[in-house]
């Protein structure tokens, strides 16, 4: 009886020592909580212009952003705009564009107008009130868009010779998209017809867009009215002639002041038919007296 309860006794001690042990272990040994990283703004453009009527992006690209939510908001209005992908504000112009899995939280304007121009925000929703980044939209208005806009002069080339015209765009605000080229109203494009190209060259920094047109080889088909014209659509225009080498150049002698071959022929005839008549008239008076005594 006593060896029984001197094990009992033994066993109990051993577990109230096992439970002190493990009840002054460091619970962070078997619960470990990690530190979640902020939230990470990406480079994104930060002024951006748009024409009026266009579809307007501002580009806000979050990493991190974990369960937290992107608003979107005026600047000086500090009712928010957007909610995650949600619309706040009654416009159906306003929408967020986003990808699931993707870092994007663009805020689109569709149909921009001028009075949208401004400051906006794109704020991620936490205590941390640096978490915001802004952003500056102008609209333009491209009727009222200024454009400069030049080409080459009036061109006179013999057949089979090379014709070359350029085209010269600088634009205000903006570089021009695209420049096309027309003859007497139809587009040309070296699809078209061989010998003809194109060259085009573009400066953003400069704002200018320049095209040149060159055909190799002219023909009297070439010969008409070409324009110009940019993609905000101003256009310039000039004329082309092509000469006939063959009967734009005579050889010496066959214009006589001014007169052709067959016209100084005819003129010719015509002096010697005039110089014959009075010599003849006077041959008629010296021997009508003759034929006169004769028939008497």
């Amino acid at each position: 009886m006593t060896c029984t309860v001197t094990w009992w006794e033994i066993a109990v001690g051993l577990l109230m020592n096992a439970a002190l042990v493990v009840s002054e272990f460091p619970a962070s040994g078997f619960n470990v909580k990690l530190d979640t990283p902020a939230p990470e703004f990406l480079p994104s453009p930060l002024n951006v212009t748009f024409r009026r009527g266009e579809l307007a992006v501002l580009r806000c690209s979050v990493y991190n952003i974990g369960t937290k939510t992107v608003v979107w908001r005026r600047q000086e209005n500090s009712f928010p705009l957007t909610s995650g992908t949600m619309t706040v504000v009654a416009d159906d112009r306003i929408q967020i564009g986003h990808v699931d899995f993707k870092y994007q939280w663009d805020l689109m304007i569709k149909n921009v107008q001028p009075e949208d121009e401004g400051m906006y925000e794109c704020q991620v929703a936490s205590t941390n009130k640096n978490m915001r980044i802004m952003f500056s939209l102008t609209v333009i208005d491209s009727i009222a868009e200024a454009t400069d806009i030049s080409i080459s002069e009036e061109q006179f080339v013999e057949r089979g010779e090379p014709v070359t015209l350029q085209c010269n765009v600088t634009g205000q605000h903006y570089t021009p998209d695209e420049i096309d080229w027309f003859r007497n109203g139809e587009k040309v494009t070296s699809e078209k017809r061989r010998g003809v190209k194109l060259l085009k060259h573009l400066s953003i920094v400069h704002r200018t867009f320049s095209s040149i047109l060159s055909i190799e080889k002219a023909t009297m088909e070439d010969s008409g009215m070409y324009v110009c014209r940019s993609s905000n659509m101003h256009i310039a225009n000039t004329k082309v002639h092509v000469l006939n080498a063959e009967t734009s150049n005579k050889k010496r002698g066959t214009y006589h002041d001014g007169l052709t071959d067959e016209q100084v022929s005819n003129g010719q005839k015509s002096s010697i038919s005039n110089i014959r008549q009075p010599i003849f008239a006077f041959i008629c008076l010296c021997y009508l007296p003759m034929f006169k005594h004769f028939f008497i």
